[in-house]
């Protein structure tokens, strides 16, 4: 795995928490009756401490990573269907750090929505490609498609629509976490942002696509490396 960042261009102590449910809508945001006992809208972590939401399009796989929650940290996973109306309570900002937003291929628009919509209350962003150029997942998508007769999703095949023009309007560091051949979102995402604080490409050869089954590791390292630079931009 490697990281290559540059400023304004474009060109990983942890603690062992137990995973816990989200259950009604609590003070600060988090919840919704339907997420009652949905083990994809868990949290687990420190509830005064830095909030890093993952966005995931239905049965996510984050919950993977609610084992280790660094210390000073808060993470949930939230569905993305629950739209930008979920979102936007979850965005607290606690002792002057802003929540940083964890997405995949799919969900990406929505993290990027948040981003230029809500600039004063998203610390950062990280996009990972969970889906790859020619991943197994990416033929499921293929063959789902063909059987179906539908288009794939437009994200998957680089196009954000109206999002896109606005890129280089999105001001906050972003990580970009890729495989070795990956979609073609991330081209478009590399060439767009053109504003952000930072922007960080972190390359894991060898691998197809980015999963939390997969890459834990590498995942934690590129979320802590994003982390701190949230730190240094807010300082």
């Amino acid at each position: 795995m490697f990281f290559h960042t540059q400023p304004s261009t474009v060109r990983a102590g942890r603690a062992d928490i137990a995973r816990y449910p989200v259950n009604g809508l609590a003070a600060d945001g988090v919840g919704g009756d339907s997420w009652a006992g949905d083990r994809t809208a868990d949290r687990a972590g420190d509830p005064s401490g830095r909030r890093v939401i993952f966005l995931h399009p239905g049965k996510g796989a984050w919950w993977r990573l609610l084992d280790h929650v660094p210390a000073g940290q808060e993470w949930l996973t939230v569905p993305a269907a629950a739209g930008a109306g979920v979102l936007s309570p979850l965005l607290v900002e606690r002792g002057g750090r802003r929540p940083v937003l964890v997405a995949g291929a799919v969900t990406a628009p929505l993290a990027i929505a948040a981003a230029l919509d809500f600039p004063e209350r998203v610390g950062g962003v990280m996009i990972v490609d969970d889906v790859g150029a020619e991943s197994p997942m990416r033929r499921r998508w293929n063959a789902l498609a063909a059987c179906f007769g539908r288009p794939l999703p437009a994200v998957l095949s680089g196009d954000l629509g109206e999002l896109e023009p606005e890129l280089p309007a999105v001001r906050v560091p972003v990580t970009l976490m890729q495989g070795s051949d990956p979609a073609g979102l991330f081209t478009r995402l590399e060439s767009g942002l053109t504003g952000c604080r930072t922007l960080t490409v972190v390359a894991v050869p060898d691998a197809a696509a980015i999963r939390p089954r997969t890459h834990a590791a590498e995942l934690r390292g590129a979320l802590l490396a994003l982390v701190s630079a949230v730190e240094r931009a807010q300082r």
